[in-house]
Parts: structure tokens; C-alpha cells; sequence
């Protein structure tokens, strides 16, 4: 039933990258977005919470701003996920003026209160794959990140884009948002959200049965019986990645930035 509840779901954000699929169309000028994960040591949740807060103000409610979410599920659970942006390729030459201090101050005052902290993961927000994801408000979500085969990733989006379609066909209440990542080398990930308006109850899958069935009847319709059964059956559009991660996260607005713009990038 999860993999079922994973297939049905699927739709979200934008496909340019030089390659034709259904649905293409001119993307937004500013649809990158980096992302920092950071764990607190042991016992240094709340400090780096307090700390964090303090370097927001001071560094991150101007021009570069942060959203802020919180992995309660999975291997990573008790991470932090940074994010910064929307921006373009162009801005990442730009230098804002007060960097030295910045980075001074999260080293001094965040970084020795963490375990562990990556950054510089760059996405690309790809809205022809994304549905439903205007003027939506959620503080939970799940996030499924696949780690797609080599020479499989037209297939793969193409399959995403069908989603869409048919979620808009059924007019489905969920909302789901795309990224893929850039400068990934061989290793592609395409990762997904799906804002859980009502909370983590709209992942039981006798939330919205009928549109379960809606989705399936109008995809045969579409697309025919035999593409569905490719879908549906194992393994399904899991052909076309060699893994998958699923977990929750909750956005945390107390550590977030007062808007979720960005002009400039910094690190971290």
C-alpha cells in the first residue's frame, strides 16, 4: 500500500534542460534553491535552536533570507534542512557585503553546536511537474528523494508529467512540488513534496480513497490500460531509479526567515 500511495501521488515542478516531454513550457528566471543540512551534537537541540534564532535576525531577514525545516522521521531524523532561495545562476557571482562577518558569527555562535552539517546541494524547482502548489499553506510534509538510473531520467519525468495531467483531470486536493538536483554528476536526484495540509492523516490511505480510484480510472482513459499496468505493476516507475528515501518533515516557521524570498546567496 505505501508504494501504491507513493505512485498515486507523484506530481510536481518544472522540466527545461534542453529536452522535449509533455507539457514543456518557459520556466520562472528564478527557480534555484540551496540547501544545508545541519544536526545538533547530542543534547545541543534547544542551544542551536536559540543560537540559530539570534544569527537569523541578525544575518538572514534582509536580502538572504532562510526557510527553515525539521526531519522528525528516517536516518536523518533530528536534522535540519537550510534553505535559501528562489535565485538564479547569476546571483550566485554576487558577494553580499557583510559575508566575512556572517560566516564569523555561524561559525562562532551555530556551527561548534552541531555533529554534523553538509551544504551547497543546489535544486532546480521544476514547476510543469508540480501540481496544486500555489497559495498552499502547510507546516508538514512528506519529502521523497529518488536516486534516478543513468539514461532514465526522460523516462522517469515523463511518467511524472502524466501525473499531473491526470491529477488536474480529477482535480485531486494534493499538493506536490518537484526539484532536481543540479551538478549531481551520474548520481541524479529528483526530489519530491507533498504538503499535508490536514497533517500526517493524509498519508492513511483511506484519507481520499475516491480520488485513488478517480486517478487510476482517468489514467486508463487517458493513456490506455497496458501504460497503467506498467505503472501499477512491479516495478512500476521504480524501473527507473536505483533507490528511495521517504520521510517527514515539518517546517519550522520560528526558525525560518519572515518571507521565503531571496536575492543573494550566502552559505549556510
Amino acid at each position: 500500500m505505501r508504494k501504491i500511495l507513493l505512485v498515486l501521488t507523484l506530481t510536481c515542478a518544472t522540466w527545461s534542460f534542453g529536452q522535449t516531454t509533455e507539457g514543456q513550457k518557459k520556466l520562472p528566471a528564478k527557480n534555484i534553491y540551496e540547501v544545508a543540512m545541519v544536526q545538533p551534537r547530542s543534547g545541543q537541540a534547544p542551544a542551536f535552536e536559540t543560537a540559530w534564532k539570534i544569527h537569523l535576525v541578525k544575518y538572514h531577514n534582509g536580502e538572504s533570507k532562510r526557510a527553515v525545516f525539521e526531519v522528525i522521521t528516517g536516518d536523518n531524523a533530528g536534522t535540519y534542512q537550510l534553505i535559501d532561495g528562489p535565485f538564479d545562476y547569476a546571483e550566485i557571482d554576487k558577494e553580499l557585503p557583510n559575508v566575512k562577518a556572517h560566516d564569523n558569527d555561524y561559525g562562532m555562535s551555530v556551527s561548534n553546536k552541531l555533529a554534523m552539517e553538509k551544504g551547497g546541494y543546489m535544486f532546480r524547482w521544476l514547476d510543469t511537474l508540480s501540481y496544486n502548489y500555489k497559495d498552499i499553506s502547510a507546516d508538514k510534509y512528506l519529502q521523497n528523494n529518488y536516486m534516478v538510473k543513468q539514461g532514465k531520467l526522460a523516462d522517469f519525468l515523463k511518467e511524472l508529467r502524466r501525473s499531473v495531467v491526470i491529477n488536474e483531470l480529477i482535480k485531486s486536493p494534493s499538493s506536490i512540488t518537484v526539484y532536481l538536483q543540479l551538478l549531481a554528476g551520474s548520481k541524479q536526484q529528483i526530489v519530491f513534496r507533498s504538503a499535508l495540509k490536514d497533517g500526517f492523516k493524509e498519508l492513511d490511505p483511506t484519507y481520499s480513497p475516491s480520488t485513488t480510484e478517480a486517478f487510476k480510472a482517468a489514467y486508463i482513459k487517458e493513456y490506455g490500460q497496458a501504460d497503467w499496468d506498467k505503472r501499477a505493476n512491479s516495478p512500476g516507475i521504480y524501473q527507473f531509479v536505483d533507490s528511495f528515501e521517504s520521510f517527514l518533515i515539518k517546517r519550522r516557521i520560528d526558525l525560518s526567515s519572515s518571507m521565503p524570498a531571496v536575492k543573494a546567496t550566502t552559505k549556510k
